[in-house]
């Protein structure tokens, strides 16, 4: 808990434009209940300032933090998606329990130090080991708390390591086998959810990680379920080329063809 406050600035972004002699009134847990010409004097006056909404980040990796300086660095013309993806899993491959702990709070501390309040946590590092244990998807919700960031937990299914290709051994620490795993696994996050501050949405990982029909069978559960969906989608050439050679169209277009993608979908 912390004294509740009255904030005033000179400026507060409200209705779409800047305006002066606006109160924000916070209580003991750091959430704002009222804003507005308020009666009450301020107790914190922000002379020189103007006060905005937090930013939301809707598309985060926080486990990602510890690339930082590791997957940009390569001989003149040799760097590529790829060549930065085996950095990822070389950092993957070395992740514990804590030091992924430590990451995904340092990530989401940085983010409020930016002025960012909501992330979209775009999710597929499941497992602590090749158990299937699920482990690191509450850890995941249990940093942010620890932050004090609110976050929409975009839990990923990933299922294969190309079109039509296995996983390789250190995806395996992304997978999800099957919908019945997912969907229960979903139903066991949602009983852990911190009410107010954490949400689901449900992940397709990408073209080249779930089938076509499972990415169908994915989105058409989230519209049921009203929950948001979202996927990588054409994140370089030859998942393109790849998804053309095997559907006949470009990831975008092929669902656009397959899912009847409706206001739920993000990509």
């Amino acid at each position: 808990m912390i004294p509740p406050q009255i904030i005033e600035a000179d400026l507060t972004w409200l209705g779409g434009r800047f305006v002066s002699g606006t109160k924000i009134r916070v209580d003991g847990h750091g959430r704002i209940t009222d804003v507005g010409p308020l009666p009450d004097r301020p107790t914190m006056r922000l002379t020189g300032h103007a006060v905005i909404p937090g930013m939301v980040n809707a598309h985060s990796h926080a486990f990602q933090r510890g690339l930082r300086g590791k997957g940009e660095q390569f001989p003149d013309g040799a760097g590529s998606f790829w060549s930065w993806r085996e950095a990822m899993y070389k950092l993957v491959a070395s992740l514990d329990i804590r030091r992924f702990d430590e990451l995904c709070e340092q990530a989401f501390r940085e983010m409020l130090a930016a002025g960012i309040t909501t992330v979209g946590e775009f999710h597929y590092m499941h497992h602590s080991s090749e158990q299937h244990d699920f482990l690191f998807d509450k850890r995941v919700l249990d940093a942010a708390s620890r932050a004090g960031i609110r976050i929409t937990l975009l839990n990923s299914f990933y299922q294969t390591g190309g079109i039509n290709r296995p996983l390789s051994p250190t995806q395996h620490r992304f997978e999800t086998s099957n919908l019945d795993t997912y969907w229960t696994h979903m139903s066991q996050l949602e009983t852990y959810l911190q009410k107010d501050t954490q949400s689901l949405g449900v992940v397709a990982h990408s073209i080249r990680a779930v089938p076509i029909e499972t990415v169908c069978s994915l989105h058409d559960e989230a519209v049921k379920r009203r929950l948001p969906f979202h996927m990588h989608v054409e994140e370089q050439r030859q998942e393109i080329e790849e998804c053309v050679r095997e559907y006949g169209f470009t990831p975008m277009a092929l669902l656009n063809r397959k899912t009847g993608i409706q206001e739920n979908f993000a990509a």
